[in-house]
């Protein structure tokens, strides 16, 4: 059943606190057990009077139990029954408990406490102190009772706020580590192509001093080109390990080659093993990728693929790759349904862990339920102008 918003519930208080309280002040008028002043108009228009306050209770919860306080006292000096009061007096404390702010809760108390005074004397000049003290103690109560739901409520926030940021500090530290190895793999494919680099460069550097015209100065400049293009390179070399050490917290270890689109058989037989099969489409691209956009790639779908065996009652998986303009695009399609008490979202580490993939190399990805009910990643990542396929 749907929650009644807070002006139609306080609307529905108010009234049901005039109306209890004028069955209470007609019930103790029938028995007439305290020869108290009979019910009259006046007492009927103080009691309403009492219950309009608590509209406003949410807003401005101390006013709206100064406002009780203050048609009340009138009320208990013309001696009507005094338990009348009750209904608005308990809404009015355990509302001054429950939406005051802190600072302001002492004073809520003291006005609480002046909500009790009040009726003590006049049921002391009556001659029913008995009573007094009775219906003081259910306004304690009623107090006690909202600073308990607030506190309640506080706990709860807190403790929902620290599950909150507990889990953001989870997710920055899985991106923080699926960053280092995106350091590494990149590290694997530059430092390949370096090493090549600087291997030609002194070959070819070789061979020209072994020249017969070797002394020609086009030769020597061209030669001493080589050189230094040996040298830069090698010295890149030792730089990105150095940097892939602070990564590692100085403890990189050697690594293997990162796997990139030419290994993507062993993702299709990785997820048959697991009972999924796997269509792929492939249409309109190069022979050969770029190597940090194919590894990226490779990762995207793996990730993917995973994420399907794990959360997904699906038997089959769609991954489709084709090039758009400049542009590497990547699908892959799980028709769902999802497995009962699956918990893979958009926030989830692994998708989290894609997107810093994808955009790592310029790109972007975005994954969220498919069309077809289940869940579908799609990834576009940047080629450069070398590799894109003449339209």
């Amino acid at each position: 059943m749907t929650a009644l918003r807070p002006p139609v519930a306080d609307w529905l208080l108010a009234a049901g606190s005039f109306m209890l309280g004028i069955v209470v002040a007609v019930t103790l008028e029938s028995v007439d057990m305290d020869h108290e002043r009979s019910v009259d108009l006046w007492a009927i228009a103080l009691l309403g009077a009492m219950s309009v306050p608590l509209l406003a209770r949410r807003r401005w919860p101390i006013l709206a139990l100064l406002a009780v306080l203050a048609v009340s006292t009138p009320y208990h000096l013309l001696d009507y029954p005094h338990e009348a009061t009750m209904p608005a007096s308990l809404v009015a404390a355990f509302t001054a408990a429950r939406y005051s702010e802190a600072p302001r809760r002492a004073v809520a108390a003291l006005v609480a406490a002046s909500a009790v005074i009040v009726p003590l004397g006049a049921a002391e000049a009556s001659g029913a102190p008995g009573d007094a003290l009775l219906g003081a103690g259910w306004v304690f109560m009623a107090f006690f009772a909202g600073l308990a739901v607030r506190f309640h409520q506080d706990w709860k926030a807190a403790v929902t706020a620290r599950l909150e940021q507990e889990r953001a500090d989870e997710v920055e530290r899985r991106v923080a580590e699926e960053r280092v190895l995106i350091a590494a793999e990149l590290h694997d494919v530059l430092a390949h192509g370096l090493a090549v680099a600087n291997v030609q460069a002194s070959v070819a550097a070789h061979l020209i001093d072994q020249l017969p015209g070797r002394g020609d100065a086009s030769l020597q400049e061209l030669s001493s080109t080589l050189h230094d293009l040996s040298d830069t390179s090698r010295a890149t070399l030792h730089e990105l390990r150095a940097v892939l050490d602070v990564l590692h917290g100085g403890e990189a270890e050697p690594i293997e080659p990162a796997p990139d689109l030419g290994e993507l058989q062993r993702l299709v037989e990785m997820a048959e093993a697991a009972d999924v099969r796997v269509d792929v489409e492939v249409g309109g691209l190069p022979d050969e990728l770029p190597s940090t956009v194919s590894v990226v790639a490779y990762r995207i779908i793996q990730e993917s693929l995973t994420n399907v065996i794990r959360h997904s009652t699906a038997k089959h998986a769609t991954v489709r790759l084709d090039q758009d303009g400049h542009r590497l695009r990547i699908a892959v399609d799980d028709p769902g349904p999802a497995r009962p008490n699956s918990t893979v979202t958009s926030a989830g580490f692994g998708i989290a862990g894609m997107t810093g993939r994808a955009q790592a190399v310029g790109g972007e990805l975005s994954a969220g339920p498919g069309g077809s009910g289940g869940f579908e990643v799609s990834a576009s990542l940047p080629l450069p102008e070398i590799w894109r396929v003449p339209s």
